[in-house]
């Protein structure tokens, strides 16, 4: 058996340790945890929102029961200290970490790319090489300790996410700073309007993740932390991710050999049968990929491109539309 599949047969083992160690080992009173919304990611009223779903099945799969809730920020930091909310499932590294609290590996990145409608971005990688340019961006990066440090660029600061998109829209704002995650999303529904995507800079601006955290005196937060963590790297290698992020390629170091490997899941649309459908991968960590990278289908490692498409054969191949509300972004697209 090689190494690698040693390596991923003992990620397994370990996960399923961990399952079976923490069933009924958690308080049967629920957690309260709160998130701000965020579009495609958290949200309610049955719009998409992948990390709810992420950290549901996360939990559930953990058995620890909690309770989602998405409250505006001063109200979610409120609660927080008040003791309303047991943590925040969507906690941006960008911020201070609370005392009391416990928090886990990140979970996602969150990394802020510089964009423009009409500039292309390949040589900036500081706010200094724009400076004094006009950059939109949400109160909630805004706001945060780094963001407040830079004062290279004049910040249009915006309250949601569709307000940052329409300053560049109607070009109040130079450039946009925003999560890649939520820059796909509209580079998508750019492309369904037929028109052109986003320039972008190559590499972000700011690296950023996420996390879960925990009261640190709640019973067991740090088996539960723990057990999320097991849960995570696992769920990342087998093909959860790609599902539940709508991504069809991420890459990822799964064997800390320093080489990002590349992984699918055969449920997600491959409109690309070459291995141009790689240079989208969307980065879970900061690894790059070589000659030596490694491919995982549904968490199995293939050896080849060939196999891959073999593997691959009866996945769909139409993309997906965007996950941005069509109807809200509809009169922006038609005036873009």
């Amino acid at each position: 058996m090689s190494v690698m599949a040693n390596r991923v047969r003992a990620g397994l083992l370990s996960f399923i340790s961990a399952l079976l160690t923490s069933t009924a080992v958690y308080s049967a009173e629920p957690l309260n945890l709160v998130a701000n919304p965020l579009p495609t990611l958290v949200a309610e009223d049955n719009e998409p929102a992948r990390i709810n779903v992420l950290i549901a099945k996360a939990l559930s799969s953990i058995d620890l029961p909690a309770t989602l809730h998405i409250d505006r920020p001063a109200f979610s930091g409120s609660g927080l200290l008040t003791g309303k909310y047991d943590g925040e499932y969507a906690f941006l590294s960008l911020n201070d970490k609370r005392n009391g609290f416990l928090y886990s590996d990140a979970y996602l990145p969150a990394n802020l790319y510089l964009t423009s409608r009409k500039t292309p971005l390949d040589d900036i990688s500081h706010f200094s090489h724009i400076r004094n340019g006009r950059v939109a961006a949400e109160n909630r990066l805004a706001n945060t300790p780094p963001l407040r440090l830079v004062k290279a660029v004049s910040w249009v600061r915006n309250p949601t996410v569709f307000d940052s998109f329409k300053q560049l829209s109607e070009q109040r704002a130079e450039y946009l700073l925003e999560d890649e995650l939520l820059l796909r999303e509209f580079n998508r529904l750019l492309v369904e309007y037929r028109e052109r995507p986003l320039y972008s800079s190559i590499k972000p601006i700011i690296q950023a993740s996420l996390h879960l955290s925990i009261r640190a005196d709640h019973p067991q937060a740090q088996k539960a932390i723990n057990a999320f963590n097991t849960y995570i790297a696992n769920a990342q290698h087998d093909g959860s991710y790609n599902n539940i992020l709508g991504l069809s390629w991420i890459s990822k170091d799964v064997d800390d050999d320093g080489v990002a490997d590349w992984i699918t899941s055969s449920s997600v649309p491959h409109p690309l049968s070459s291995t141009d459908a790689l240079t989208g991968a969307f980065a879970l960590d900061s690894t790059m990929p070589s000659q030596a990278s490694k491919y995982l289908v549904d968490g199995e490692v293939l050896p080849d491109w060939a196999a891959v498409q073999a593997k691959l054969a009866g996945a769909p191949t139409t993309p997906r539309k965007s996950y941005l509300d069509h109807e809200v972004y509809k009169r922006m697209m038609n005036r873009w």
